[in-house]
């Protein structure tokens, strides 16, 4: 049973130095035509969506479309989907967007949880990585969430090239200082098509040292935790009872169903993708929804130890027997030699990477891969 909806909106203000989502800038008439391709698809796959649990529209930036274009979205998706009835509903902005309207529009349509892209308080960096927003527009746009007590989940970025740790702490004196329900703390990766990747290949500059991101992550994750922050996933830190519950269906191989540009699906045990050219998507919309879907290679089996291994918690063992009719480690006898080197952990009835493993997961995941 289909558990989440995710909505892709790729568009973009400016492109991010780091960034490999399909996204872009475009034109009011490209975005217009684009949300009636949204409105298309999910139409097309009105019985799957009738009772889903969570919502979570991404991208890209949603918050970069007009208010008005975002209102009227909204009116279409409550038109097939019972808003109402959804027990989280997330949106990503950006914090240049956020303004007292897009948060009435937000509490019109049932929004209940904002995902905002931080990175960091500090400007230089955030030149460098090409966003648009200044620590004076993080400071205001965190003050009217806060006023409106909305759930909220704040992005950071650390591992960024010149970065130093005076600059982490800061960051985290500034979540201290407003305590967020959520926090997202991603350590930079650079991916293949981007700006950053460029100009490292090009010496222009210096990748961020690696012995140097796992302090700077270690001491991330000593200091959310005196906060009262709980990691329950390799990048993810809440409060009691604020967990992701979209992202959660991902990490536990619940089935969900993505529409718009590049979006993946799981249900069937199949994994289906949406085109990656936005006007293939748009008259793929036109036709028939699932003729534009590219069948991915998936593996449950494999799947669930992946992504599980990324919670804290890990992999419940039990639950991986009733799914497959099978013992994980009959499966994938190779993970015992990690539960020896001490990478791995059985507890609890659970599979798990310890403190050390998770700063060393690429060892077990290159094993069972």
């Amino acid at each position: 049973m289909i558990k989440g909806l995710y909505i892709h909106i790729p568009f973009c203000d400016q492109i991010c130095t780091y960034c490999d989502f399909a996204k872009m800038v475009a034109s009011e008439e490209m975005k217009v035509d684009y949300l009636r391709a949204l409105v298309k698809e999910i139409e097309y796959f009105s019985d799957l969506v009738a009772n889903i649990e969570t919502i979570y529209i991404g991208g890209g930036t949603p918050s970069s479309l007009d208010n008005n274009l975002i209102e009227a979205f909204l009116e279409e998706l409550k038109n097939l989907v019972p808003l109402d009835k959804v027990k989280e509903f997330t949106i990503e902005v950006n914090p240049n967007d956020v303004c007292e309207e897009l948060l009435d529009i937000f509490s019109k349509y049932n929004v209940s949880r904002i995902s905002m892209g931080v990175q960091t308080l500090n400007n230089d960096l955030l030149r460098f990585l090409g966003r648009t927003h200044t620590d004076d527009t993080i400071y205001k746009a965190v003050e009217m969430l806060k006023n409106r007590k909305l759930v909220y989940n704040l992005d950071f970025l650390y591992a960024i090239p010149c970065q130093l740790k005076k600059n982490v702490e800061f960051d985290l004196d500034f979540i201290e200082k407003y305590q967020p329900a959520h926090v997202s703390y991603y350590s930079l990766i650079v991916e293949d098509k981007t700006i950053l990747n460029y100009l490292i290949n090009k010496h222009r500059i210096t990748d961020f040292s690696e012995d140097l991101a796992r302090e700077f992550g270690e001491y991330i994750d000593d200091r959310l935790e005196t906060m009262g922050y709980q990691k329950y996933e390799f990048s993810n830190y809440c409060k009691e009872g604020k967990k992701s519950k979209h992202n959660l269906l991902y990490w536990n191989l619940d089935e969900y169903l993505g529409v718009g540009l590049n979006a993946s699906s799981q249900y069937n045990n199949t994994r289906l993708k949406n085109p990656k050219k936005i006007r293939e998507y748009i008259e793929g919309t036109k036709k028939h929804a699932l003729v534009m879907h590219e069948i991915e290679e998936f593996n449950p089996k494999m799947e669930m130890i992946l992504m599980g291994l990324r919670k804290t918690e890990g992999v419940d063992l039990k639950k991986y027997k009733l799914k497959f009719n099978q013992d994980l480690l009959v499966v994938y006898p190779i993970l015992t030699k990690h539960i020896d080197n001490g990478l791995l952990e059985i507890t609890n009835s659970h599979i798990r990477f310890t403190k050390q493993g998770a700063y060393l997961s690429n060892q077990v995941y290159l094993d069972l891969v």
